[in-house]
């Protein structure tokens, strides 16, 4: 993988540990930024899912494609639910792509160090959303 896209892929979480942080000190305008942020990384990691699968059609099935399709619908109605339940969701959604991209087709298509970089970004992305969680329940 090159450097710009290890770099973006980590950058990327800079919202997310900023919001959650923000949630966990207290700042009450934090939460909404992070689950809209939150719904639209799930979204665009979806996007990307069905983007290889629709490349590898002859190879994967409609179930895999509608997984896909169906993670990428899932996040924004997140948005609209009580924030500990929204943000539930979110998570269980990142986990589902994460299974997803253990199929087959993505084995073939992701080389090692992105699928590494992928787990690192799932377990930093699925710790703020339970840190937030926490947060909010307590």
């Amino acid at each position: 993988m090159n450097g710009i896209s290890q770099k973006l892929g980590y950058a990327g979480l800079i919202p997310f540990v900023f919001f959650a942080a923000a949630v966990a000190v207290g700042t009450d305008w934090a939460i909404e930024p992070f689950i809209l942020y939150s719904a639209l990384i799930l979204s665009f990691m979806a996007g990307a899912c069905w983007g290889v699968l629709q490349a590898h059609r002859d190879h994967v099935s409609p179930v895999e494609l509608g997984v896909a399709i169906g993670v990428f619908l899932w996040g924004w109605p997140m948005v609209y639910l009580p924030h500990t339940v929204g943000l539930a969701g979110l998570l269980v959604g990142y986990w589902v792509l994460i299974g997803l991209e253990r199929r087959a087709v993505f084995l073939t298509s992701y080389k090692p160090d992105y699928r590494t970089m992928r787990g690192v970004l799932t377990l930093v992305v699925s710790m703020c959303h339970i840190g937030v969680i926490w947060v909010l329940l307590s």
